[in-house]
């Protein structure tokens, strides 16, 4: 039998409630029966499209506070209480850079960081699109860009692209969709 990895939770004390994410500190007790505490982000699930147009790919610019930076990323967002993935995916897809997707494709999940978050990303690649009109948040303000994929993998090489859900998507593509 291999080893146990498993950490037992003696207690949870939240510290924090918010929109999209909730902070906990747990207790645990570890397989070698040393207790410590965990601290964990509760993040709603969220999806992310790579979405081809015409033979290029739906870039976003957008600011993201926690860095202090404009980033390219694919199309995301959180998925709604109770919502279907499927859905949040072409919800997303639409409000953000205004293409209805007639063709969308699982290509995996990830998990951003799993040390102290339990988000779970949820990844998909889109075709067939039609363009609607966009429906942003208030406060979202994103460029849409339309980008081949030689230019899409050098940024990527070039560390233009650093968004982790984007990379994951792009690379699962790579190996499951244009093979």
């Amino acid at each position: 039998m291999g080893k146990n990895f498993v950490e037992k939770k003696i207690s949870s004390e939240t510290i924090y409630k918010g929109k999209i994410l909730d902070l906990e500190v747990d207790k645990v007790k570890c397989p070698n029966d040393n207790v410590t505490t965990r601290e964990v982000i509760r993040h709603c699930k969220a999806v992310c499209v790579l979405a081809e147009y015409e033979n290029e790919f739906i870039l976003e610019r957008q600011y993201r506070y926690p860095y202090n930076e404009v980033l390219w990323e694919l199309p995301a967002g959180k998925v709604d209480p109770g919502e279907d993935l499927v859905h949040a995916a072409l919800r997303e897809l639409e409000e953000e850079t205004g293409f209805h997707a007639n063709s969308i494709t699982y290509l995996g999940k990830m998990y951003p960081s799993c040390a102290y978050t339990d988000e779970e990303i949820y990844l998909y690649y889109a075709s067939d699109l039609v363009k609607t009109h966009t429906n942003l948040d208030p406060n979202e303000i994103i460029d849409v860009y339309f980008k081949p994929l030689d230019e899409i993998n050098e940024m990527v090489i070039n560390n233009v692209i650093v968004d982790a859900k984007s990379i994951c998507a792009l690379h699962l593509y790579m190996l499951n969709i244009k093979k």
